[in-house]
């Protein structure tokens, strides 16, 4: 007689991370496009046309390599098979997540959430700034200055998104441990 195997679809970290970094992306290549495609244009030689249509690539590109990376991420930490329940179980309550670091996650996660909602538009401000200044360096035009609170409000944001990629990700992650964990267990 054959005996039962038991295989779990484990989950790995990373997703909520590539999601917000390709976010990110995306955000930068849409303010940046309009903006940079001319002077980039004149300095390559060709038409700002030609130049969206790198952006627009570029962008499917970032957002394979998103799909890719969370994909292989993905099936390089597959549970092994089981040949047991109990041995199943064991290694679930082996990588659940601890109560104190979960909570520190979920904590960051939600900071992040609130720094970047509140600082959104003053971020998108600050980075439309550093478009400014990207185009008058391809132009070869003088740089001009950008306003210490717009630098500030652009570094903080890039704080929060930090925080909210990374502990989100941890904590969603940990929530599905845990549910896999205790449906298992509940199991036995």
């Amino acid at each position: 007689m054959e005996r039962p195997s038991f295989t779990v679809s484990y989950p790995e970290y990373g997703h909520l991370e590539a999601a917000i970094a390709f976010a990110l992306v995306a955000l930068v290549v849409h303010r940046a496009t309009p903006v940079l495609s001319g002077p980039f244009a004149d300095a390559v030689g060709t038409t700002s046309t030609r130049v969206r249509l790198g952006f627009a690539v570029l962008l499917w590109l970032a957002l394979a390599v998103a799909a890719v990376v969370s994909y292989v991420r993905q099936q390089r930490g597959r549970a092994p098979e089981f040949g047991a329940r109990d041995v199943l179980v064991e290694f679930l309550e082996q990588h659940r997540p601890d109560p104190v670091r979960h909570a520190v996650h979920g904590v960051a996660a939600l900071g992040g959430l609130i720094i970047v909602a509140v600082g959104y538009g003053r971020f998108v401000a600050a980075l439309d700034g550093a478009v400014v200044i990207a185009r008058r360096l391809v132009a070869g035009d003088p740089l001009g200055s950008a306003a210490v609170t717009s630098v500030a409000w652009g570094v903080v944001v890039l704080a929060g998104l930090v925080g909210l990629a990374v502990g989100g990700d941890r904590f969603l992650v940990g929530l599905a441990r845990e549910a896999l964990y205790r449906y298992h267990a509940a199991r036995l």
